[in-house]
């Protein structure tokens, strides 16, 4: 219950940092959070997200894992510093969600043609 209460927080502040902050951390690229897992003891966060229409999805993430995740845990420390005594690590993931939906759509369509 603490977790999923703690991971729709992070959520929240997590997408208002990555939306104030769009064009000097994601090249003004659209990404969306759609899922975030939090460890049982809070310490560690998987991060999921949505890249849409973006042909740099994977040099998006290596930069939000790399150079930048330090100022990102440090910017959503000073939101959540009331609610946990240390801020946890986070890894940021692609969400194939979507790819896997379109891919299904697609194969349907051509069962459909079929």
């Amino acid at each position: 219950m603490r977790q999923e209460k703690f991971a729709r927080q992070i959520q929240k502040d997590l997408g208002e940092l990555l939306s104030a902050h769009r064009h000097e951390w994601l090249t003004g690229a659209f990404v969306t959070i759609s899922k975030v897992v939090v460890s049982p003891d809070l310490g560690y966060l998987k991060v999921y997200l949505s890249l849409y229409n973006n042909q740099n999805r994977a040099a998006i993430l290596e930069h939000l894992n790399g150079e930048i995740n330090k100022e990102i845990r440090h910017k959503l420390a000073q939101k959540i510093r009331n609610s946990v005594r240390t801020v946890p690590e986070i890894r940021f993931y692609e969400d194939e969600t979507l790819d896997y939906v379109e891919k299904m759509e697609e194969l349907f369509r051509k069962i459909k043609d079929q």
